[in-house]
């Protein structure tokens, strides 16, 4: 049977058959062998069995010297030496005493003891010689009938073995196919996933077997890739719409400018337009560059040593201005210097992000306080306002980009986030090995807190 060995199935199937044809090989010399010395030593056995009786025998007539001569008496004891087989007798100088017609072409007497095969017309014989009370006895048993069952053997496993291999190879091959069965239906199956339909999964039997735990981790491959692929185009939904909204804005302001004259005043009230929409439009695409940043991977932040107090300083000044601008009262609680090991702007855009957003949410006459302190083997960053609060179902989704707990697109007060801020604090968060969760209730404000774990030594001069 030819098989396509570029093929699992087929390489299965050759090694397969290969497998099988040496152990067929190995079983066969190995059950030739023993066959052979089974029959040798069966017929050793037979051959030291008579040589009681022969002993005896001769013994009887040594000390009966005026009985029949040897040689007839041999004749005659048809019970002790069968008739037709293999004996011969001689004295100590070589004479032969006696010898059965089998024997007439022995040759010349070989004294040894022991056992030993000859060969005499085509006919193998094993010869057993030993001493006797009257010189030396040789007895023998042809082994034609046993090397007919030794030949009958091995014609049998010469004939039978191409068969049984080529009845293996084909069991082999479909066993195979039965088996890949799956990986063909797998085959299919992946190939009919794309990008227009990532929801297909591969088939799942139950069995638990190497198959099935591979379709297991393919289709979890295949939940990633479209969790991914459904990221990569809500992200360009949202992000060209945020872009199209200040693009648009600059167009239709440029337009109407330039539709008729206008005074010098109009003028600027127009271009400082554009100004604010471009400043807002560049600030989203620096924000987009980084979130690109942080999908590429093997990116990380810089790691300089840094007091965390004065990152926390500075974003509180910072974000006082926005706050005043909105009748906020914004405080902060600061401990002594806080030695930490990070990225300084990285860190001071995460706090000014939570500061924003608890800006926009709390209503004029609220307040704000930051609070920085040191537990364990951590720094803790806490934001906490008295605004709105976030409504349980938007919790598991504050962290997400262009997510917004309002649901709605409008800008507050004309400048509303892209909903960008607080995942792009979550990403500088786990760069620094740490994590902001949240607590909130609807009308009872909200609390950030950030987690940082700290350098396992003290990092003296920060900033140095």
């Amino acid at each position: 049977m030819l098989t396509d060995l570029t093929t699992v199935r087929g390489r299965l199937t050759a090694w397969y058959s290969g497998v099988l044809a040496a152990t067929l090989l190995v079983l066969s010399i190995g059950a030739l062998v023993g066959l052979k010395t089974s029959v040798r030593d069966t017929v050793d056995r037979e051959l030291r069995a008579r040589l009681p009786g022969m002993n005896e025998f001769l013994v009887n007539q040594a000390k009966n010297p005026d009985g029949e001569s040897l040689a007839d008496e041999l004749r005659e004891q048809a019970g002790i030496t069968p008739a037709g087989a293999p004996l011969r007798i001689a004295d100590p100088t070589g004479r032969w005493l006696y010898e059965s017609r089998a024997t007439k072409d022995w040759g010349a007497l070989d004294p040894t003891p022991g056992i030993r095969t000859l060969h005499v017309n085509g006919e193998a014989y094993r010869i057993l010689t030993e001493p006797v009370i009257v010189g030396t006895l040789q007895l023998g048993a042809p082994l034609s009938a046993f090397n007919k069952v030794v030949e009958d053997f091995t014609w049998t496993v010469l004939l039978a073995s191409p068969g049984l291999l080529i009845l293996s190879g084909i069991g082999g091959y479909w066993l195979s196919g039965r088996a890949l069965a799956p990986v063909e239906t797998i085959t299919k199956t992946a190939q009919e996933i794309n990008a227009q339909d990532l929801s297909l999964r591969l088939p799942v039997r139950g069995s638990r077997d190497e198959l099935d735990r591979l379709s297991e981790t393919l289709n979890g491959m295949f939940a990633r890739l479209e969790t991914a692929f459904r990221r990569i185009t809500d992200f360009t939904a949202d992000a060209s719409h945020e872009l199209r909204t200040p693009v648009a804005v600059i167009r239709t302001t440029a337009e109407l400018t330039r539709s008729k004259p206008r005074t010098n005043a109009e003028y600027e009230k127009a271009l400082d337009s554009i100004l604010a929409e471009s400043e807002h439009t560049t600030a989203l695409i620096e924000d987009l560059l980084l979130l690109a940043r942080a999908d590429s991977p093997g990116q990380a932040l810089a790691s300089e040593p840094l007091d965390l107090m004065e990152v926390a300083e500075a974003a509180t000044q910072e974000a006082t201005v926005l706050a005043n601008a909105r009748g906020v009262r914004l405080t902060a609680a600061l401990p002594e210097p806080v030695p930490f090991r990070g990225d300084h702007e990285s860190l001071r855009r995460m706090l000014l992000a939570l500061l924003d957003n608890a800006v926009k949410y709390t209503p004029s006459g609220g307040t704000i306080r930051l609070t920085l302190r040191v537990i364990g083997s951590e720094a803790e960053v806490t934001v906490r306002d008295s605004g709105t609060g976030i409504a349980p179902e938007d919790l598991p989704h504050l962290f997400e980009r262009f997510y917004r707990a309002s649901k709605d697109r409008r800008r507050d007060g004309g400048r509303g986030g892209a909903g960008l801020g607080l995942s792009i604090a979550q990403w500088i968060a786990r760069q620094h090995r740490g994590e902001i969760s949240v607590v909130s209730l609807p009308g009872e404000g909200a609390q950030f807190l950030v987690r940082l774990p700290l350098p396992p030594v003290d990092i003296q001069n920060p900033g140095a």
